[in-house]
């Protein structure tokens, strides 16, 4: 049985949403908020206790706030089952792991296994980007999802009635848990490639669905641009809402303009069009 790092980081709350972000970078695969702060998890062949001290010391965070452990993978799963809640966007979308019991006043009750917070809808990011699909007319859309993750957006556009989903992701684990969290959903139209960019359909779609982050945005405007048809929809996520204007500076350039926004905690999600 695979063993995994936890790590226990006691900081405020406004750090622990960076923190998370930084350490989802640095591969860690689940996050758990506590009163102190939060846990975070990764597979313990990929640890490197130097690059998490480096980048603590970084937002000054004493090495006295870090506890570092190993957990076995049924202790990991059990954790998550003992702290995942379902979350609710408004009345319309539920989302919960198969551990908990449906409810049937949502309209949308999506089915998630849990593997990292950045994916269920508990992450401000992932709430945002979900509200602002929430408002839109997706039925009939071809859409991309860029940095699929657990492929929660890719299935709420499904579940929203878009009839053709191009999902990605660099990561290996993605692929997992997309096909799993499919199959939980029973949603359809959705193909998934593990790799970057360069393996997207050179075509164009309605709507593009970034939940990202930052510096990968900034990166990508360019090469997204052409992805988008005339008129089109794109929604990005994963960055402060004070990063908003230099994300708009770069994404202006290449031909976007800013819609509309909604922040949550200080996160923020952007629709914008070309």
């Amino acid at each position: 049985m695979q063993n995994y790092i936890l790590c226990e980081i006691h900081c405020e709350q406004d750090l622990s949403n960076i923190l998370m972000a930084e350490l989802g970078e640095l591969n860690f695969e689940g996050f758990i908020e506590t009163d102190a702060g939060f846990e975070a998890y990764l597979p313990e062949e990929d640890f490197k206790k130097e690059e998490l001290l480096l980048l603590l010391k970084s937002y000054h965070l004493p090495e006295g706030n870090i506890l570092i452990k190993t957990v076995v993978q049924q202790n990991w799963n059990a954790a998550w089952e003992s702290s995942f809640e379902p979350v609710c966007i408004g009345s319309e979308l539920r989302i919960r792991a198969p551990f908990h019991t449906t409810d049937a006043s949502f309209p949308i009750e999506l089915l998630i296994q849990p593997k990292t917070s950045f994916g269920t809808g508990h992450h401000e990011t992932t709430f945002t980007i979900m509200e602002l699909m929430l408002n839109m007319d997706m039925k009939g859309k071809q859409v991309f999802d860029y940095g699929s993750g657990t492929g929660i957006l890719a299935i709420l556009a499904s579940k929203l009635g878009s009839n053709r989903i191009f999902a990605n992701d660099i990561d290996t684990w993605a692929a997992e848990n997309i096909f799993e969290n499919i199959g939980l959903n029973q949603a359809q139209g959705i193909e998934f490639v593990n790799g970057d960019l360069s393996i997207v359909p050179a075509q164009e779609f309605d709507i593009i669905l970034a939940n990202i982050n930052k510096n990968i945005l900034l990166a990508s405007f360019n090469e997204l641009r052409p992805l988008l048809k005339k008129g089109g929809t794109m929604f990005v996520s994963g960055f402060y809402e004070t990063d908003l204007p230099d994300l708009m500076l770069e994404a202006n350039s290449c031909g976007f303009k800013l819609m509309k926004h909604v922040t949550r905690n200080q996160w923020t999600a952007a629709e914008l069009t070309c």
